[in-house]
Protein backbone atom coordinates (compact mmCIF):
# COMPACT_ATOMS: atom_id res chain seq x y z
CA UNK A 1 0.00 0.00 0.00
CA UNK A 2 1.39 3.63 -1.27
CA UNK A 3 0.93 7.02 0.36
CA UNK A 4 -1.47 7.93 -3.32
CA UNK A 5 -4.19 5.05 -1.48
CA UNK A 6 -5.02 6.97 1.33
CA UNK A 7 -4.84 10.40 -1.05
CA UNK A 8 -8.66 12.10 -1.80
CA UNK A 9 -9.56 15.28 -3.47
CA UNK A 10 -10.14 16.75 -0.75
CA UNK A 11 -7.41 15.29 0.95
CA UNK A 12 -8.96 14.16 3.82
CA UNK A 13 -8.65 10.15 4.80
CA UNK A 14 -11.66 8.37 4.60
CA UNK A 15 -12.62 6.18 7.40
CA UNK A 16 -12.04 2.74 7.03
CA UNK A 17 -15.34 0.72 7.09
CA UNK A 18 -14.75 -1.04 9.92
CA UNK A 19 -14.32 1.87 11.99
CA UNK A 20 -17.98 3.58 10.91
CA UNK A 21 -19.35 -0.23 12.06
CA UNK A 22 -17.49 -0.26 15.37
CA UNK A 23 -18.95 3.12 16.24
CA UNK A 24 -22.41 2.45 15.44
CA UNK A 25 -22.11 -0.65 18.21
CA UNK A 26 -20.65 1.60 20.45
CA UNK A 27 -23.21 4.15 20.31
CA UNK A 28 -26.49 1.82 20.37
CA UNK A 29 -24.53 0.14 23.50
CA UNK A 30 -24.15 2.80 25.63
CA UNK A 31 -28.03 4.20 24.21
CA UNK A 32 -28.96 1.04 25.71
CA UNK A 33 -27.27 1.17 28.68
CA UNK A 34 -28.02 5.10 29.53
CA UNK A 35 -31.82 4.57 28.62
CA UNK A 36 -31.84 1.71 31.04
CA UNK A 37 -30.21 3.48 34.05
CA UNK A 38 -32.17 6.40 33.39
CA UNK A 39 -36.10 4.63 33.72
CA UNK A 40 -34.75 2.59 36.62
CA UNK A 41 -33.53 5.71 38.53
CA UNK A 42 -36.92 7.49 37.71
CA UNK A 43 -38.95 4.44 39.02
CA UNK A 44 -36.84 3.90 42.04
CA UNK A 45 -36.56 7.70 43.33
CA UNK A 46 -39.77 8.86 42.02
CA UNK A 47 -41.46 10.68 44.80
CA UNK A 48 -44.19 12.14 43.33
CA UNK A 49 -46.81 9.44 42.78
CA UNK A 50 -49.15 7.25 45.23
CA UNK A 51 -47.73 4.36 46.15
CA UNK A 52 -44.00 5.19 45.38
CA UNK A 53 -41.90 2.12 44.38
CA UNK A 54 -39.50 3.47 46.61
CA UNK A 55 -42.08 3.57 49.81
CA UNK A 56 -42.83 -0.67 48.66
CA UNK A 57 -39.84 -1.82 48.60
CA UNK A 58 -38.86 -1.82 52.16
CA UNK A 59 -42.13 -3.89 53.26
CA UNK A 60 -42.87 -5.27 50.12
CA UNK A 61 -45.94 -5.24 47.88
CA UNK A 62 -46.86 -4.73 44.37
CA UNK A 63 -46.30 -2.27 42.16
CA UNK A 64 -47.14 -1.90 38.80
CA UNK A 65 -48.56 -5.67 38.86
CA UNK A 66 -45.26 -7.25 39.77
CA UNK A 67 -44.17 -8.78 43.09
CA UNK A 68 -41.97 -6.26 45.18
CA UNK A 69 -40.05 -8.55 47.62
CA UNK A 70 -38.18 -6.37 50.08
CA UNK A 71 -34.37 -6.34 49.72
CA UNK A 72 -34.20 -8.21 46.50
CA UNK A 73 -36.24 -5.53 44.45
CA UNK A 74 -38.80 -5.76 41.06
CA UNK A 75 -39.78 -10.32 40.88
CA UNK A 76 -39.64 -11.23 37.70
CA UNK A 77 -38.91 -14.65 38.16
CA UNK A 78 -39.51 -15.85 41.71
CA UNK A 79 -36.10 -16.60 43.28
CA UNK A 80 -33.95 -15.96 40.63
CA UNK A 81 -34.74 -13.07 38.99
CA UNK A 82 -35.12 -9.14 40.43
CA UNK A 83 -35.15 -5.74 39.53
CA UNK A 84 -33.81 -3.58 41.77
CA UNK A 85 -31.59 0.07 42.07
CA UNK A 86 -27.89 -0.09 43.69
CA UNK A 87 -25.43 3.11 43.33
CA UNK A 88 -22.46 1.72 43.23
CA UNK A 89 -19.28 3.94 44.03
CA UNK A 90 -17.16 0.92 43.24
CA UNK A 91 -16.32 -1.42 40.22
CA UNK A 92 -17.29 -5.11 39.62
CA UNK A 93 -17.88 -7.12 43.30
CA UNK A 94 -17.81 -3.57 44.76
CA UNK A 95 -13.75 -3.36 44.72
CA UNK A 96 -12.29 -0.15 45.36
CA UNK A 97 -15.66 1.00 47.03
CA UNK A 98 -15.95 4.85 47.12
CA UNK A 99 -13.13 5.69 44.87
CA UNK A 100 -15.13 6.65 41.61
CA UNK A 101 -12.22 9.24 40.33
CA UNK A 102 -9.87 6.61 40.48
CA UNK A 103 -11.93 3.68 38.34
CA UNK A 104 -12.85 6.88 36.33
CA UNK A 105 -9.10 8.04 35.09
CA UNK A 106 -8.75 3.81 34.69
CA UNK A 107 -11.55 3.33 32.97
CA UNK A 108 -10.13 6.29 30.42
CA UNK A 109 -7.10 4.94 30.25
CA UNK A 110 -8.73 1.27 29.10
CA UNK A 111 -10.40 2.96 26.57
CA UNK A 112 -7.10 5.06 25.32
CA UNK A 113 -5.38 1.78 25.19
CA UNK A 114 -8.75 -0.13 23.01
CA UNK A 115 -8.22 2.97 20.54
CA UNK A 116 -4.23 2.10 20.07
CA UNK A 117 -5.08 -1.74 19.52
CA UNK A 118 -7.93 -1.11 17.12
CA UNK A 119 -5.22 1.51 15.01
CA UNK A 120 -3.00 -1.06 15.34
CA UNK A 121 -5.18 -4.31 13.79
CA UNK A 122 -4.17 -5.06 10.44
CA UNK A 123 -7.18 -6.35 9.49
CA UNK A 124 -10.54 -6.74 11.34
CA UNK A 125 -12.90 -9.97 11.19
CA UNK A 126 -16.84 -9.46 12.29
CA UNK A 127 -16.00 -10.73 15.66
CA UNK A 128 -13.08 -8.17 16.28
CA UNK A 129 -15.84 -5.40 15.29
CA UNK A 130 -18.22 -6.68 17.43
CA UNK A 131 -16.12 -7.28 20.59
CA UNK A 132 -14.30 -3.86 19.84
CA UNK A 133 -18.18 -1.92 19.85
CA UNK A 134 -18.56 -4.02 23.10
CA UNK A 135 -15.79 -3.16 25.48
CA UNK A 136 -16.07 0.55 23.92
CA UNK A 137 -19.97 0.89 25.14
CA UNK A 138 -19.89 -0.89 28.13
CA UNK A 139 -16.44 0.93 29.27
CA UNK A 140 -18.43 4.56 28.53
CA UNK A 141 -21.46 3.67 29.78
CA UNK A 142 -19.86 3.17 33.01
CA UNK A 143 -17.82 6.19 32.39
CA UNK A 144 -20.73 8.22 32.03
CA UNK A 145 -22.42 7.86 35.04
CA UNK A 146 -18.82 8.11 37.37
CA UNK A 147 -18.60 11.56 35.38
CA UNK A 148 -22.00 12.58 35.72
CA UNK A 149 -23.51 11.02 38.87
CA UNK A 150 -21.05 9.97 41.14
CA UNK A 151 -22.15 6.00 40.57
CA UNK A 152 -22.61 3.53 38.64
CA UNK A 153 -26.50 2.82 38.62
CA UNK A 154 -26.55 -1.38 38.79
CA UNK A 155 -30.17 -3.20 38.53
CA UNK A 156 -29.96 -6.48 37.38
CA UNK A 157 -30.37 -8.72 40.18
CA UNK A 158 -29.61 -12.29 39.93
CA UNK A 159 -29.87 -15.13 42.62
CA UNK A 160 -28.09 -18.47 41.11
CA UNK A 161 -28.54 -21.72 43.37
CA UNK A 162 -29.16 -19.39 46.10
CA UNK A 163 -26.28 -17.26 45.49
CA UNK A 164 -27.19 -13.81 45.83
CA UNK A 165 -24.73 -12.54 42.37
CA UNK A 166 -23.79 -8.90 42.69
CA UNK A 167 -25.49 -6.72 40.82
CA UNK A 168 -24.79 -5.32 37.86
CA UNK A 169 -26.08 -3.51 34.41
CA UNK A 170 -26.26 -3.62 30.11
CA UNK A 171 -23.27 -2.02 30.59
CA UNK A 172 -21.41 -4.79 32.45
CA UNK A 173 -22.86 -7.65 30.20
CA UNK A 174 -21.45 -5.87 26.34
CA UNK A 175 -17.98 -5.82 28.83
CA UNK A 176 -17.95 -9.33 29.36
CA UNK A 177 -19.36 -10.70 26.19
CA UNK A 178 -16.93 -8.55 24.77
CA UNK A 179 -13.64 -9.86 26.87
CA UNK A 180 -15.84 -13.50 26.28
CA UNK A 181 -15.62 -12.94 21.81
CA UNK A 182 -12.12 -11.35 22.65
CA UNK A 183 -10.33 -14.08 24.04
CA UNK A 184 -12.70 -17.02 21.36
CA UNK A 185 -10.87 -14.65 19.02
CA UNK A 186 -7.44 -14.53 20.54
CA UNK A 187 -7.73 -18.75 20.39
CA UNK A 188 -9.04 -19.23 17.04
CA UNK A 189 -5.81 -17.13 16.09
CA UNK A 190 -3.54 -19.46 17.51
CA UNK A 191 -5.27 -22.79 16.47
CA UNK A 192 -5.04 -21.18 12.94
CA UNK A 193 -1.42 -20.41 13.24
CA UNK A 194 -0.42 -23.84 14.92
CA UNK A 195 -2.85 -25.58 12.11
CA UNK A 196 -0.96 -23.44 9.42
CA UNK A 197 2.81 -24.20 10.87
CA UNK A 198 1.63 -28.33 11.11
CA UNK A 199 0.62 -28.12 7.45
CA UNK A 200 3.84 -26.08 6.39
CA UNK A 201 6.08 -28.30 8.46
CA UNK A 202 4.70 -31.73 8.34
CA UNK A 203 7.03 -32.93 11.29
CA UNK A 204 7.08 -29.66 13.46
CA UNK A 205 7.10 -30.29 16.89
CA UNK A 206 7.66 -27.64 20.07
CA UNK A 207 10.01 -30.39 20.63
CA UNK A 208 12.06 -29.86 17.02
CA UNK A 209 13.97 -26.55 17.48
CA UNK A 210 16.13 -27.82 14.12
Amino acid sequence: MCVGDFMVKDKKIKPRKEYIIILIITIIGVVLDQISKLIIRYEFTNLSCVKCLSEILPIGGLYKGFNVVPSKGIEIIKNFFYITNVNNTGGAWGMLSGNVPLLAVISALVVIVLLYFLKSEKSLNKLSITYYGMLFAGIIGNLIDRLFNGYVTDFLNFYILGYDYPVFNIADILIVLGMILMVIDVLRGEVYAYNKRKREHKNWSVFNWR
